[in-house]
This record gives structure tokens, sequence and C-alpha cells, in this order.
């Protein structure tokens, strides 16, 4: 690098002691006001500004959808007719797929027996039923609903009208873009949290969006709640979700205070999605559940049924039961299935299917139940792929911090839901 000589600093000091003492400002001031005055000179020289005529169609719409009291009654419209959406066509697969699936493992388990080969058979299929009859009848219409709301435009509108939100619980705008991808997946939510500049806005960011119900947890919440016990429920369970983190995020916050900033992002035109880019969009989201997810879930399933053959589930139970019978209110078969559960969300259906040896839930699960284990399968302990990623965005103590948090607040929320639902119920 050129050193320059101190003679030229000297003559560089001198002009801008010069442009202060004319100006009365500082020589940054001045620069910036003249290039500022230039860009102006060019611009009216070669533009021609024509009077407004009126709002056009984007304005006209974005007047709606973006102000400040109603915005939020037109994104509740759209997340509801989302979730409709899901909600009805999985219902309508689900039944008939779960059904094709029940018959071939009544004529398995007739034809070979009780065996050990038995055993891995019936796990094998209960893997392949769980991820064909239970996940991607939701999975696919949530993921495809979600790419048609980011291709038209929408999704940066609502990051816009939650920036208030973010506020209020004492953090930095930019931190919706987190909470938003959390509802597709919590991997790329918590790699998302480097954007924001402050390193105290990262902690509390990272922690909070581990609690978003992903996609995963959605298959839960429509494939368990809605599906057994009405779409009501299922929003009360988005709700409360959005009320927990709420208060949670405002009591990290409370500890550790720092002045909050603004958001400034990019807002794009309304476009008309492409079904090809839409399903690519789809495919591209859904190619890590049956590359990533779906293998672990058969393997689950089959290493369910050797400890159940085996009889070692027992023990797994019976170690858990403090936690599953005596402060859940579950049955004891659950408890394996939250182990699974931190493998990856889906597991935990998953493995409740073969825990209680059917896929009708309300035969053997009172509806207070089935309520409490999705609200406890929501809130706690993240899967391991977003432990690994938390990891390297904050180290162990981001880790444990989200470990001990997420936990904590599941069992308290369950206790709650259990306590006071169980008074309607």
């Amino acid at each position: 690098m050129e050193k320059v000589a101190p003679e030229r600093i000297s003559l560089i000091y001198h002009k801008q002691k010069s442009l202060e003492s004319r100006h009365g400002k500082t020589a940054g001031e001045v620069i910036c006001s003249e290039r500022h005055a230039l860009a102006l000179n060019i611009f009216e020289k070669v533009a021609r500004v024509k009077p407004r005529v009126g709002r056009d169609l984007r304005e006209q719409v974005d007047y709606w959808l973006m102000h400040k009291y109603l915005g939020y009654v037109f994104l509740g419209i759209i997340l509801f007719l989302l979730f409709a959406f899901v909600f009805w066509m999985g219902k309508f697969l689900e039944e008939p797929l779960l059904g094709l699936f029940d018959r071939l493992q009544e004529i398995m388990e007739r034809e070979l027996g009780t065996g050990l080969f038995s055993s891995l058979m019936v796990g094998l299929i209960q893997g392949i039923a769980g991820g064909v009859g239970i996940v991607l009848p939701y999975l696919v219409p949530f993921l495809f609903g979600l790419s048609f709301l980011e291709d038209i435009g929408y999704l940066p509108r609502a990051a816009y009208l939650m920036d208030i939100f973010m506020h209020r619980i004492g953090l930095h705008g930019k931190a919706v873009i987190p909470f938003v991808l959390g509802y597709g997946c919590s991997v790329p939510a918590v790699m998302s949290i480097r954007t924001l500049e402050n390193p105290r806005d990262r902690f509390i960011t990272g922690i909070l969006v581990t609690m978003i119900p992903c996609s995963a947890r959605t298959v839960i919440i429509f494939a368990l709640v809605a599906s057994l016990l009405g779409p009501g429920w299922a929003v009360f369970i988005y709700l409360l979700n959005i009320i927990v983190i709420a208060g949670v995020g405002r009591v990290l916050t409370f500890f550790q205070r720092s002045p909050i900033e603004g958001l400034i992002m990019e807002v794009p035109s309304y476009k008309a999605p492409s079904l090809e880019m839409l399903l690519r969009k789809t495919w591209f989201r859904l190619r890590e559940f049956i590359v990533v997810a779906w293998p672990i879930l058969i393997l689950g399933s089959i290493f369910l049924s050797l400890l159940e053959f085996y009889h070692l589930d027992d023990l797994i139970n019976r170690g858990l039961s403090p936690l599953v019978v005596h402060l859940l209110g579950l049955p004891e078969k659950v408890g394996v299935t939250l182990i699974f559960g931190i493998l990856r969300k889906e597991l935990s259906l998953i493995m409740l299917a073969q825990a209680l040896g059917t896929t009708d839930f309300a035969s053997v699960l009172s509806s207070l139940q089935i309520l409490v284990f999705a609200v406890f399968v929501v809130f706690y302990v993240p899967c391991l792929a977003t432990l690994a990623v938390l990891y390297r965005e904050l180290g162990w103590r981001g880790v444990a911090s989200a470990f001990a948090l997420t936990s904590g607040v599941a069992l308290f929320i369950s206790l709650a839901c259990r306590l006071i639902l169980g008074m309607v119920f």
C-alpha cells in the first residue's frame, strides 16, 4: 500500500478545516451535500417528471394489505385460508392412504406370524406408511401454499406487518426474517440470524426461532389436532405459540436491553406465480424430507420394532414415566416417542402410531391428551439438525440455553393446558 506524504496529509487537513469554517458543518456533510446537488442537477437535465395521476393497482392493494390495523385482519384471513387448504387436502388424502397400509400390515402379520422377521417388516411398513399417509398429505400442501405466498410477493409484506411485533418484544425489525423462515424449517431460520448485527439480537432470536412451528411440527398439528379435534384447536396452538414466544422474548430482552433499530427492506411488486416454479420450489423443500428425514423415519420405526420385540421399550418408558404419566398425564408408551422426536419432529407422530399400535389415535387418547402431547412436542427440544446449526452460530451456550429453555417452556405450557383445558374436556 502506497504511503501518503506528510505534506499531503497536512494539506488535506487544512482543506477540511477551511470547508468547516466556511459552511459551519463537518467536511463530510459538505461533500455529501455537494454530491446530492450534482446528482439532482443531472436528474433534472435528463428526466421529465410527470404529475401524479393517482394510486396504481399495486398501491391500492398495498394500502389495504399493509394497513396498520386492517393489515392484520387480512394477514389472519390469508393464514386461515392457508391452514384450511392444508387441513382439507391432508384430510382428503390421509384416510385412504392409511387404510391401504393398514390392510397391508394385517396381511403381513397374518402371513408372517409374530417372529423377529415379522416385527422388522411391520416396522418397515409403518415407517413407509407414516411418511406416505401422515406426513406427505399435510407437508406437500403446506410447502406449496408457502411457495405460492412467497412468489406472489405477500411474505415480505407479512414481514413488514410483523416488524411491529418484533419491536414489541424488544428485538430488531430484521428478526422477523428468521421468524418467517422458521415456519418452513428451523435450520435456515437459525442460519439467517447472522444477518443481525447485534450479538444480543442474534442470541435471543436464535433461541426463540427454535420454538416456531416448522413444517414438521405443522404436520403434527394438522395430522393430530386438526384432524381429530378440528381446525379451531390447531389455530389455538398457533396463537398460543405466538403468545408464548412473545412472552419469553420479552423476558429475555428485559435482561439484555439495548437500543432497538428500525427495519429497511425491499417490498417487491406483485407477480403471477408460475406453476412450474411453484412445483420446483415445493420439491426443493420437500426433497430434504424424502432424502434425509424419511430414511430416518423408516430406520427409527424398525428400531422401535426391535425395542418392542425385545421389550426394551418398557425400560425407556418406565424411566420417563414421571414426566410422561405423572406430569403430562399421557400413556406410559408415549415416552419413547419423545426421544425419537429429538432426531426429527415427524418421528414423534410416526412413533406414536407404532407405540400405541394404531393410527386411530382418538380410540386410545382422550382429546385432552392429544392436545397436551401436541403442545409439548411443538415447544420442546428442537431437532438435532437445528441444534447442530445453533452450535455453529451461537456455540454451546446457545445450544444449552435452547435445550433448557424449550424443555422448561414445553413442560410449563403443557401442564397449564392440562390443568386449564381439563375443565373443558
